[in-house]
């Protein structure tokens, strides 16, 4: 069932995407997807076209290789082609990226060619650790920053400027064992400021900057408060992380990071509903950052919350409009809006979601990940989640109304289910990509942006092997999907047009 208000301001069909393109990073790779979540504004949205249903497609997989969970793109190379960087538990490989060829060009054994700290692998469940490398970049040097664990990885071509050339380690950094927190504290989110620096942040609450080539480290702890996904960042260098209690905005100077709100900075509580249920793979909010608006717009930072009944939550990113009210039943003038995500169930009482929330211009998309059972394990839970009579339904959009500054919903889709993956925009498409399931089979599904209608289903086939197991759907070049699957690595891309 799809329910569709297009009467509701900023939801009628936009003939042109202006002006919403973040701010371009000079130092992250010239390409169409060079890091988790495409952008430092973790949008998962992008200028570019994804497949269309009226021209035939031919899937491809990579067999053998579980638990990649992004991909990123390389810049173009002194040839004009570009490479694909991925990494799962074991692994890190370089893959062809033409529209011919779909195969490794590289593999480094994470385990043999990288340190590994023994006492914190032993620590950290299968999940944990995939999330340690599960977001990733490139910089404008085509080098892939990675990390592992206590540690980020520079990995590059062992031979310059070649792209088909073995995988070299560049450098490494490791955080000083004063500043992490427990025998189970490692990175989980990495980013890349406006200035060039390695952001990153550890799931016991440390935030930190570092230059790209491991040097001056800058630290900051926000005390006992857990990070179970990645961080954003704006082009003021405002770092932007959600923990299970909070979210804040930490300011790097280009000196040093601060919490001082005279420098920007500032933190607000987050409504909770207790431990990690479902999929969720840690208490509080369940998605990344995303940060919405640019120029003269308006600009928040978007999240769901994690009470029982899930609120989508926008935050002014920067000052607080001086003749902004504090919203009836919120505790800081900083929300400008929240509500509640109901996926077109007027009754809903309890909603959850474990992905960021999808954002071009004012839209915000959120989709479904409570599951109608629950074995009580998120690894297990995954693993059930493609099962129809227990899989969620669901995507629902919103849309910040600028002239009345109040957000409203656009559309529901009831009937779509994207059980654990993370979806992505094309914009220039103006659809929504995601891996889905339909009656027990694994399928790519398309959204219209626009009216929340189904726009294709390709099916994958039944079976754990195409279960997306967190995975980003992404979009490529020569409009071609990429994503991780259980089973390995997945493109989806045009035969002909």
């Amino acid at each position: 069932m799809l329910l569709s208000c297009l009467t509701y301001w900023g939801c009628t069909p936009s003939i042109i995407d202006e002006g919403n393109e973040p701010p371009q990073n000079s130092f992250l790779a010239r390409s169409p997807w060079p890091m988790s979540h495409r952008n430092p504004y973790c949008q998962a949205s992008s200028p570019y076209p994804g497949p269309k249903k009226e021209v035939p497609v031919k899937i491809e997989i990579l067999d053998g290789d579980p638990g990649i969970i992004t991909s990123v793109i390389s810049g173009e190379y002194p040839d004009g082609n570009r490479v694909i960087w991925a990494n799962n538990i074991k692994s890190v490989f370089k893959i062809y990226a033409d529209g011919q060829k779909f195969r490794y060009i590289a593999r480094l054994n994470k385990e043999k060619e990288l340190t590994i700290s023994p006492k914190i692998a032993n620590q950290l469940s299968n999940l944990e650790k995939a999330k340690s490398g599960a977001y990733a970049l490139i910089d404008s040097d085509n080098v892939f920053y990675m990390p592992y664990f206590t540690r980020i990885y520079a990995l590059s071509d062992a031979k310059q400027n070649d792209p088909y050339s073995a995988i070299a380690v560049k450098g490494e950094f490791e955080i000083p064992a004063s500043a992490l927190h427990g025998n189970n504290d490692f990175i989980v989110g990495i980013n890349l400021t406006y200035d060039g620096m390695i952001a990153f942040a550890t799931s016991n609450g440390t935030i930190g900057v570092v230059s790209r080539s491991f040097e001056d480290p800058v630290l900051l702890y926000l005390g006992q408060e857990k990070i179970s996904n990645s961080i954003a960042v704006c082009e003021n260098n405002g770092i932007y992380i959600v923990t299970d209690k909070s979210i804040y905005r930490v300011q790097w100077t280009g000196i040093k990071l601060t919490q001082d709100t005279t420098q920007g900075a500032w933190r607000v509580a987050v409504e909770t509903g207790g431990d990690a249920t479902g999929i969720r793979l840690g208490s509080g909010s369940g998605s990344t950052p995303t940060l919405m608006g640019k120029n003269n717009q308006d600009q928040f930072v978007v999240i769901t919350d994690g009470q029982e009944l899930m609120h989508l939550v926008f935050f002014w990113r920067n000052k607080i409009p001086d003749d902004w009210v504090l919203l009836k039943d919120c505790k800081d003038r900083r929300i400008a809006a929240r509500i509640p995500v109901t996926f077109g169930d007027a009754k809903a009482e309890k909603s959850l979601s474990e992905q960021s929330v999808c954002v071009r211009g004012y839209g915000a998309l959120v989709v479904n990940n409570l599951l109608k059972k629950d074995l009580g394990n998120p690894g297990q839970n995954l693993l059930i989640s493609g099962d129809p009579a227990v899989a969620p339904y669901g995507a629902e959009k919103f849309e910040w109304d600028p002239a009345d500054r109040v957000l409203v919903k656009c559309w529901v889709n009831r009937e779509v289910s994207l059980p654990n993956g993370i979806p992505s925009l094309s914009i220039s498409s103006r659809k929504i990509y995601g891996i889905g399931q339909r009656n027990g089979v694994w399928t790519i599904e398309a959204i219209d942006w626009d009216t929340g209608a189904s726009y294709f289903t390709w099916p994958l086939g039944s079976g754990r092997r195409y279960n997306s197991a967190y995975s980003a759907a992404e979009i490529g070049y020569n409009k071609a999907l990429l994503c991780g699957i259980l089973g390995g690595f997945l493109r989806l891309s045009s035969v002909s047009e």
